[in-house]
């Protein structure tokens, strides 16, 4: 049987352990900490929210999410990991996750969901598909990080 539930303080171990495994999955690295997991999304400010997915008491999966404002049409959430443990795939959990949070936009008066696939994730992006999602082609994802960051920040006056 599947649960969706909030994340709370004491699932920071899990959930440190399930965005490790996704970073895997993406052939990346988490350098994020159990310290700034807790600190980030359950202390006085959370700069985000998640959600577990269970099966059968056990953990199947989670989706973190933000909130974010659009110049041009206001609220809206920012799905940054949708993921799902490999054998628990084909089982709904990540339509269950996303409809979770489809659910919690239209409670906070959001505009929609925004989110990004990797281009080689066929199967993501076959089941964003099938949900009628709008792919932003004409959009590009930028990131200053590193030394780039590092030197535009030194402009700062």
């Amino acid at each position: 049987m599947l649960l969706i539930r909030l994340a709370v303080a004491d699932d920071v171990p899990l959930l440190k352990m399930l965005i490790q495994e996704f970073a895997e999955f993406e052939h990346d690295q988490a350098l994020v900490t159990e310290q700034s997991l807790l600190r980030d999304g359950f202390g006085s400010q959370p700069k985000f929210r998640a959600l577990i997915a269970e099966w059968n008491s056990q953990p199947a999966g989670y989706a973190l999410f933000y909130d974010y404002y659009a110049s041009f049409q206001g609220r809206g959430l920012f799905l940054e990991d949708p993921f799902v443990r490999p054998h628990f795939r084909r089982k709904s959990v990540g339509r269950a996750l996303l409809a979770r949070i489809a659910a919690i936009a239209q409670k906070d008066g959001c505009f929609g969901v925004m989110f990004t696939v990797m281009e080689w994730n066929r199967s993501a992006i076959e089941f964003y598909e099938e949900l009628s999602a709008t792919f932003l082609n004409d959009r590009k994802v930028v990131c200053l990080e590193g030394n780039a960051l590092e030197a535009i920040a030194k402009e700062a006056k």
